[in-house]
């Protein structure tokens, strides 16, 4: 995943160039299905950028992705590095790649298990 993925967008340019209606983003965020931080000085909220689609649009599998890592404590930085893995063993596309293209499911797993992975005893 390219790195400007990662950068923060202002709620404003989301609702300005993408035609997002500022309510749905703040519903996302606030159903812990978005990421969003909000900056101190001016009180905007920015969003990474890897969580929109074509057209502005937060996919389903995003969503998804976004409540389970929430849920289990997982910040944005460490579910990047796992969207940033290879999904599968012989290569192919990358964890992110597979929220777009609509199979959540073994992302969503991907996530859970590290929690699991986090709670074992060593």
């Amino acid at each position: 995943m390219h790195d400007t993925l990662t950068t923060p967008l202002p709620a404003s340019w989301l609702v300005s160039r993408l035609g997002i209606r500022p309510a749905e983003i703040d519903r996302l965020r606030e159903r812990g299905e978005l990421f969003g931080a909000q900056h101190d000085a001016t009180g905007e909220w920015f969003y990474p950028a890897w969580q929109f689609g074509p057209g502005g649009e937060v996919p389903p599998g995003v969503r998804a992705v976004v409540r389970v890592a929430r849920s289990l404590g997982i910040t944005e930085e460490r579910l990047v590095s796992v969207l940033r893995r290879r999904a599968g063993l012989m290569g192919g596309g990358r964890l992110f790649d597979l929220l777009f293209e609509g199979r959540a499911d073994s992302v969503v797993e991907a996530v859970r298990s590290l929690n699991v992975a986090q709670t074992m005893p060593g």
